[in-house]
């Protein structure tokens, strides 16, 4: 039997983004305070009333100066900035479809999501003009179609050209059939192989994933361990990428519903993000693996005062205890807070997030690696490899069914058939298992697990235990091929690690985690020390890149190096 929700049930409206952002009832608090702040110039925001007139404004323009219809997809190839929210509401606006990308695209990249996608419209900004412009001219897309959100230069025109136009309406979805079939955005990704693909998310996805989402914030067990706690407003930071889908639906949709005070940062070092913290006294915080491992071990963390985070969420992919309770220590060394890390799961399949914690609970029992029950509205199963479902405790690919799993890929039905089921099954290509309580634990990408004489074994278990090695600043686990031992046509863990101290050896980290680990998960296909390990902008590690680098030089010597 599939594994339900322990969450109460929730009737989800027939209502289109913008409306249930902007327009329903329900959702009360003062629209004339300040909603998404500039970190960089804390005197230019955004309140919701003036959100939804920019979004009427440039929804108006887009359909007059750039002749977007409905069911266009308009790009935005912009780093962070406070009108990014605008123009992806004013794109829903026009009845288009909105779709980011990576502001440090090359040419080659953005051109396959520009032809994939088919976007009529492109926002760049000053940093990306140059590789926009000759992506556009190539793909013949005209210049009067292109529109800086920084502001006109070089002959391109700005936003402002936009918001010349008074505000306009959006069409309003009321019908279950209009809110389930109408693709809202594109959100990119690899899904369970492959290369980038575009996830269609509905407006019946982003909605029901938002209201899921923001009602596991209305329980009270944050009352279990600190009865006092008053549940302080959630001022968040954005110093993510705003194209990423956690970006479009927790920070720009759900925090425009909820009124949350959400500063943008353009991502930038470690150091300017622990300043944004102390200065704007950030209370929830959502981080990822690339920001966890520097928060557990860089030394200038103690140089700021982050004694104002008291939520702290945690997802992109698993994180080992040991950096979890390190996170912990870092932001309320004394223990006064009574801070615990809570870690999400989910994917751009299933709008963003499947599994989380109500505010205030954590995992005390595995020290912080469960990922939280389901969402409202979500059920899964377990399946082996033989697509029969698993029992409690054991492996296997998690499944899931909800309102907000995506409608398919854009423009590739293979990979939609691939992927869901008839009856509506998403295969996530995730390795985990649930509990007694009903908390769900994340191993691996199915795709990623590394077959060692017949044994499974996740590389985020290895790079976890790696990273808990005071010895190791940074690691990357993948399998290699081997043909030695008897283990023909199977693969070995090679490790890729940046030292924290230039004494360790190859010999001393393996000696490390013979300590810790069983014998078929020792790093029998070599250790490699470089300078900086592949992550993406979530802190996932990026193995392509690695196995790259493992397919220059097959080596079979069970202990290598290379500086």
């Amino acid at each position: 039997m599939p594994i339900q929700s322990p969450r109460p049930t929730i009737k989800f409206p027939t209502i289109d983004i913008l409306t249930w952002i902007f327009d329903d009832e329900t959702s009360t608090y003062d629209r004339s305070k300040p909603l998404f702040v500039n970190a960089s110039n804390p005197e230019e925001y955004l309140t919701k009333n003036y959100l939804k007139e920019l979004t009427m404004k440039i929804g108006h323009g887009l359909r007059e100066l750039a002749g977007v219809k409905p069911g266009d997809v308009v790009l935005c190839a912009s780093p962070n900035h406070l009108l990014y929210p605008a123009v992806v509401f004013g794109t829903l606006c026009a009845s288009a479809i909105f779709t980011g990308a990576d502001p440090s695209h090359t040419e080659f990249e953005l051109s396959r999501q520009l032809q994939s996608s088919g976007a009529k419209v492109i926002f760049a900004s000053a940093t990306t003009l140059s590789v926009v412009s000759t992506c556009a001219a190539r793909l013949s897309i005209s210049t009067v179609h292109i529109f800086l959100i920084d502001g006109a230069r070089d002959g391109f025109r700005g936003v402002e050209d936009l918001l010349n136009f008074e505000g306009q309406n959006w069409p309003r979805l009321t019908t279950f059939q209009e809110v389930s079939s109408t693709t809202a955005f594109l959100t990119y990704s690899s899904g369970t192989s492959g290369l980038p693909k575009g996830c269609e998310v509905t407006h019946w996805n982003a909605v029901s994933h938002g209201i899921s989402f923001l009602s596991r914030s209305h329980r009270s067990s944050a009352q279990k361990f600190d009865p006092e706690n008053k549940n302080p407003t959630p001022i968040t930071l954005v110093y993510f990428p705003l194209f990423r889908a956690v970006s479009i639906f927790v920070s720009m949709i759900t925090g425009t519903r909820s009124g949350n005070l959400t500063y943008i940062l353009d991502p930038q070092a470690l150091s300017a993000i622990l300043d944004a913290i102390q200065r704007f006294r950030i209370n929830d915080l959502i981080i990822f693996p690339s920001i966890a491992v520097p928060l557990a071990k860089s030394p200038i963390v103690k140089e700021y005062d982050l004694a104002c985070v008291t939520q702290l969420l945690c997802g992109g992919s698993p994180l080992g205890s040991e950096v979890a309770l390190a996170v912990e220590q870092a932001l309320d060394p004394d223990g006064s807070k009574k801070l615990r890390l809570c870690q999400a799961w989910g994917l751009t399949e299933i709008t963003t997030i499947a599994t989380a914690f109500d505010h205030g609970d954590w995992d005390e029992e595995t020290q912080r690696l469960a990922v939280g029950p389901l969402l409202s509205g979500v059920e899964a199963k377990i399946v082996d490899g033989e697509g029969a479902e698993g029992v409690q405790g054991e492996l296997g690919e998690i499944w899931l069914r909800a309102p907000f799993v995506f409608k398919g890929y854009w423009n590739n039905d293979e990979a939609t058939r691939e992927t869901l089921t008839p009856d509506g099954w998403l295969k996530t290509g995730d390795i985990g298992k649930t509990d007694y309580r009903g908390f769900f634990y994340i191993i691996d990408r199915k795709k990623e697990m590394i077959k060692v004489h017949g044994l499974q074994v996740a590389p985020a278990e290895l790079e976890a235990t790696l990273l808990s090695n005071p010895d190791v600043a940074d690691a990357g686990v993948i399998g290699v091929p081997c043909d030695r031992d008897g283990n023909y046509g199977g693969e070995f863990p090679r490790a890729y690690i940046v030292k924290s101290n230039s004494e360790a050896t190859a010999s001393s980290i393996d000696a490390w985690m013979a300590k810790h680990l069983a014998p078929h998960k020792s790093l029998s296909g070599g250790i490699e020390f470089i300078h900086a390990i592949p992550r993406n902008t979530f802190g996932k590690v990026v193995r392509r890149s690695l196995q790259d680098w493992a397919a220059e030089s097959r080596a079979n010597a069970p202990v290598i190096s290379r500086t």
